[in-house]
């Protein structure tokens, strides 16, 4: 029967157990079939086996009656497949941003898919994951943007982004009466981080901090130590912009007062 062999088509196809399909499955063909009928529907998985009951009532009490699994019409098995796969949607959604949270607060080196009417981008990036590596997309909107950048990206060059942000959206759908999600990764190119952990990465020390910024003319970067002149010049012309490094304890502490907000040490956060 079709409707027995739905929970295993539907776990090859989102890749997870079929005793999670098989749950999901007996919860939305209850709620489905419930619509179809009228009544209160009951639907139970032995083993590999389905059995469907039907409220109804005799003599003033309840009873449950078993349908035949032929009672179910086909056009009632495609809606609840149908909307079995968007709950797994969901779900899978849901999991997908717990996952990229990771990224939040970092570094990501991305190639420019497009340039959206709006001015925004879609950059993708690689993630290196246990035994594969995938790739992800994120958005950079032109308010994250240098005013100095904004109009003159073009689909296929590389840059470095600042992840700022990565949320759980809501969408409408027209056919649906429940909310679909999307997993949204924001990234930056405004962000005074960006600098900081440019120079962290080709530096290999994690004593700088970028109390200051204007995207696109200067930043203003504090180290402990001396930084290579050659990697503040790489940094300065990926970003476009003058990046002046000040070093040591009294030179901290100067930057510190000028810029007026203390220096943050170790990794970076939105």
């Amino acid at each position: 029967m079709f409707l027995e062999s739905l929970s295993r088509e539907i776990a090859r196809e989102y890749r997870i157990p079929e005793r999670e399909t098989k749950v999901l499955l007996e919860q939305t063909l209850s709620t489905t079939l419930g619509e179809s009928f009228g009544k209160r529907i009951v639907v139970i998985f032995t083993g590999d086996n389905l059995a469907i009951y039907r409220e109804r009532c005799l003599d003033g009490a309840a009873e449950l009656e078993r349908l035949s699994l032929d009672q179910v019409g086909r056009k009632v098995v495609r809606l609840c497949r149908y909307r079995l796969g968007i709950e797994l949607q969901k779900r899978i959604s849901r999991v997908e941003s717990d996952y990229l949270k990771s990224l939040q607060g970092t570094l990501v080196r991305g190639i420019v898919d497009r340039v959206r009417e709006n001015g925004s981008l879609i950059v993708l990036f690689r993630l290196d994951e246990l035994f594969n590596r995938r790739e992800i997309s994120g958005t950079c909107p032109l308010s994250q943007q240098p005013a100095r950048e904004r109009g003159r990206y073009r689909a296929g060059e590389t840059r470095y982004f600042f992840v700022s942000k990565v949320r759980l959206v809501g969408l409408i759908h027209q056919n649906v009466r429940e909310r679909l999600f999307r997993v949204d990764v924001l990234l930056s190119r405004t962000s005074r981080h960006l600098p900081e952990l440019l120079l962290k990465m080709k530096c290999g020390t994690l004593e700088i901090s970028c109390p200051r910024r204007i995207a696109g003319r200067t930043s203003i970067v504090v180290s402990k130590e001396r930084l290579p002149k050659e990697v503040i010049q790489e940094v300065s012309a990926e970003l476009g912009e003058r990046v002046k490094v000040t070093w040591g304890p009294e030179k901290v502490y100067q930057a510190q007062r000028r810029a007026n907000c203390p220096p943050t040490w170790g990794s970076a956060s939105a």
